[in-house]
């Protein structure tokens, strides 16, 4: 805290911060090597602009690949699978209905963590 009275020296202050940075950009740099982003999917949009129908994937996790595996809804009767790939969009052509979709995504490290999500969603117009 500084006092009314006293100015601050900020050539000295700006020096000192300077002398600092290297050491915390190199701490920053080995939390992120030690503590990569957990894998998750946060969303899945999907959209439709007839007669295709697109799954787009939004995920957080590090080297990602990207599998889609497609569901008639009403007798869960498996329509399509795409294996993993590098693309997070999944873009098919569906009659009208309802569908259900399992989505899968892993990481391409030492690690190998895989994590998935369920989504229903329907085809209005064909």
């Amino acid at each position: 805290m500084v006092e009314n009275n006293q100015k601050i020296d900020w050539e000295f202050a700006y020096k000192e911060l300077e002398s600092q940075i290297e050491f915390m950009m190199l701490e920053t740099k080995e939390l992120l090597e030690n503590n990569p982003a957990t894998l998750r999917i946060n969303n899945v949009k999907v959209d439709q602009n007839p007669p295709y129908t697109g799954l787009i994937v939004n995920a957080t996790g590090d080297n990602m690949r990207y599998a889609c595996y497609l569901y008639n809804a009403k007798n869960n009767k498996e329509l399509k699978k795409v294996m993993y790939q590098l693309s997070n969009t999944f873009i098919f052509d569906l009659p009208i209905g309802q569908y259900k979709a399992k989505i899968f995504v892993k990481e391409m490290n030492k690690n190998q963590r895989k994590t998935s999500m369920d989504i229903n969603f329907k085809v209005k117009k064909a």
